[in-house]
């Protein structure tokens, strides 16, 4: 009897183990790749993250990542955006920084000024995708 109790209880810590990891990498972001600049830096978005807020509006995470040749203080940039397709311009609503250095900052913006989206740029083809897909 008290081999199976042992028995069990092993059981128990390996499959919750196992479920608590399974956990965590499917809440892992998937960031596809839509743009890269010419001095190696790329562009992401996170598909699932994509959210219509009303028939214009869509809200998405973005992340940059710069590359070895850029003078960038920045090795990553999310930033939460909201991007409005009838007017073809886009604002940040939060960002958050990592710098080279290891260390980081967050902000949120109460009310962020809208910019326009300049044609034939990395945030032109992010409003392509999030335009055409809604």
């Amino acid at each position: 009897m008290n081999v199976l109790i042992k028995y069990i209880a092993v059981l128990s810590l390996l499959l919750g183990t196992i479920f608590s990891s399974y956990d965590i990498n499917a809440k892992e972001v998937k960031w596809k790749s839509y743009a890269t600049g010419e001095d190696g830096t790329r562009h992401y978005y996170d598909p699932e993250s994509v959210a219509l807020v009303s028939g214009n509006m869509v809200r998405v995470w973005e992340k940059t990542t710069t590359s070895e040749s850029s003078t960038s203080l920045t090795k990553e940039l999310k930033t939460f955006r909201e991007v409005d397709c009838s007017r073809r311009r886009y604002r940040i609503l939060e960002m958050r920084v990592e710098f080279l250095d290891g260390s980081g900052k967050e902000q949120s913006f109460s009310n962020p000024k809208w910019m326009e989206i300049t044609r034939d740029t990395w945030m032109d083809t992010l409003y392509e995708i999030l335009c055409k897909a809604k």
